[in-house]
């Protein structure tokens, strides 16, 4: 790890232009096929968050300008497989690439942070719980899909503890985030109103058969029985692939979005040696990879040139990535909780170069969505056509429906 005596200078303004065009907001990614697009705005992005699943439609449609984004998104998890929903990073929802999926199995299961002692006696659930499912589940899952209920009754009957079915049914995931983790388990289709759950290595191919009785359509690599890397380098590996979107970052930085301690962050940094170096980002000392580094270098567009203007949904992952740095995106600090509220809910945003300019809400019809703008700095005529146009070209579902935009 490089720890240069005079690091890179950059400024905000340049970093927000750079994670511009890392996001595919500047140019939106296009590939021969929706898939295409769907899997590499996942890749770039690690993961597109998907606590709730239209907002996960949406980052996906910002970056690919797909006339269906949603449609495609889900054909990429349920019909191509290309795509896996699982507890990951935080252990929260995501959708992540299923090709990349061992990569982050293999940083994720490292860390038991999630399963602290407090956690789980707030939940009722011993460790020894935990163990049990950790060891049943591949004999009660199997290569079936399973609803909640069924999944409860399969660990029920295999381990012979029928209390420990009641915990499983708890909407909280503890008992089921660990397996996830080590990647015994993910999301399949949902079935009329349940989720399901299935084994990777069924589900995603590569090893024994799929549930069902057909292949899945991709084939993609899938956590298998081989000795996993040691943390520091299986967290290094995501680390790196956070700094290709996300750079430059602080430790602290990488630890929050991944939901882990600082320490462990700064071993795996250390595991990246001379491809990283350090940088100052208006006095903030960050990381980025060298090899980024001219790259964001490059100025903000001039002042004649068209400013780029995005509306980002709610946990969108441009914001959620780098969460400590909210302040420095702001024109002013104290705007923070307008987008990063109570309860953990991240707002959607208005972006303007990269830079965060105000929040927005949509109400939506059966013909007509109306979007509401509370933008933080007063906007100029030509920024606020160029924010109807973008709510235009992201919220018509079709030619008849009407978007008409409001500043409040």
């Amino acid at each position: 790890m490089s720890r240069s005596l005079r690091p890179r200078s950059l400024t905000w303004s340049q970093v927000a232009a750079w994670r511009l065009r890392r996001h595919h907001l500047a140019d939106p990614l296009t590939a021969p096929e929706p898939g295409d697009a769907v899997e590499g705005v996942a890749s770039a992005l690690c993961g597109v968050h998907a606590q709730v699943m239209s907002s996960a439609e949406q980052a996906v449609a910002a970056r690919t300008r797909l006339p269906d984004a949603g449609a495609a998104v889900r054909a990429a998890l349920w019909d191509d497989r290309r795509l896996v929903k699982t507890w990951a990073m935080r252990g929260t929802l995501h959708l992540l690439p299923a090709a990349e999926l061992p990569s982050y199995v293999a940083a994720l299961r490292h860390d038991g942070r999630l399963l602290t002692e407090r956690l789980l006696e707030q939940q009722g659930i011993a460790p020894r719980d935990v163990e049990l499912v950790l060891d049943a589940l591949p004999e009660a899952l199997g290569g079936e899909t399973l609803t909640r209920e069924e999944l409860a009754e399969r660990l029920g009957a295999v381990t012979g503890e029928e209390t420990l079915g009641d915990k499983v049914r708890s909407g909280w995931g503890v008992l089921l985030k660990p397996a996830a983790r080590r990647g015994l388990l993910c999301f399949g289709p949902q079935r009329g109103r349940n989720v399901t759950f299935c084994a990777p290595r069924y589900w995603l191919g590569g090893h024994g058969e799929p549930p069902g009785d057909a292949e899945p359509p991709h084939r993609a690599a899938v956590p298998d029985d081989a000795e996993p890397p040691g943390p520091a380098r299986a967290l290094g590996r995501v680390l790196e692939r956070y700094l290709r979107a996300y750079g430059p970052a602080a430790p602290d930085d990488f630890a929050r979005w991944w939901g882990t301690g600082t320490p462990e962050v700064r071993a795996a940094l250390r595991e990246l040696g001379d491809a990283v170096e350090a940088t100052s980002v208006e006095g903030h000392r960050a990381w980025a990879l060298r090899e980024d580094l001219e790259a964001m270098a490059v100025d903000r567009p001039a002042a004649d040139d068209a400013p780029v203007v995005r509306l980002l949904p709610g946990f969108d992952p441009y914001v959620v990535g780098v969460s400590r740095q909210l302040a420095s995106l702001l024109p002013d600090p104290a705007l923070r909780t307008k987008v990063s509220r109570t309860a953990g809910w991240i707002s959607p945003v208005l972006v303007v170069d990269g830079l965060i300019g105000g929040v927005w809400t949509a109400r939506r019809s059966a013909r007509r969505t109306e979007v509401e703008v509370e933008a933080f700095t007063p906007l100029r005529p030509g920024l606020r056509r160029r924010v109807a146009e973008e709510a235009e070209t992201l919220l018509a579902a079709s030619g008849d429906h009407e978007v008409a935009v409001r500043f409040a």
